[in-house]
């Protein structure tokens, strides 16, 4: 699970709204995406989801690895170097038909949908299929 802070990074309002809007329109959107600390155990096609995070929490985007973990320049400008991976984002969904976590805690409990503690969270074994099976229905 990689995660997504709207008020400190990545995408403002008007890029994530804009990528919805491909997606909706069936195209595909290839991103850099940080997965925090994590330096292994992602491998090229495993699945990726991304979590909004602080509000309006939930799932808003799916997609496939493109990479594996490499390491660059972080996106603030600061120099320091942190971990990434590509992704392929399949699916953005507009905010408000986001997959809330309030659902996600119901549904598969297992997962620590308050505590994730950055990107590149690795999803339980056991919760997987529930969650491909839970956003498959969703998203569509």
């Amino acid at each position: 699970m990689l995660t997504w802070n709207p008020d400190s990074a990545r995408w403002s309002d008007g890029e994530f709204d804009a990528a919805a809007e491909r997606s909706a329109a069936g195209h595909a959107l290839l991103s850099r995406w940080g997965v925090g600390i994590r330096k292994r155990g992602i491998s090229v096609g495993d699945t990726a989801y991304l979590v909004r995070q602080r509000h309006e929490r939930g799932i808003v985007a799916s997609g496939r690895f493109e990479s594996e973990i490499y390491e660059d320049e972080r996106w603030d400008g600061s120099g320091r170097i942190t971990t990434f991976a590509d992704v392929r984002f399949d699916v953005v969904l507009p905010l408000a038909d986001r997959l809330p976590v309030a659902l996600l805690k119901h549904r598969l409990s297992a997962v620590a949908w308050d505590h994730l503690q950055g990107s590149g969270v690795m999803m339980p074994e056991a919760s997987e299929a529930a969650l491909a099976d839970l956003w498959r229905a969703h998203a569509a």
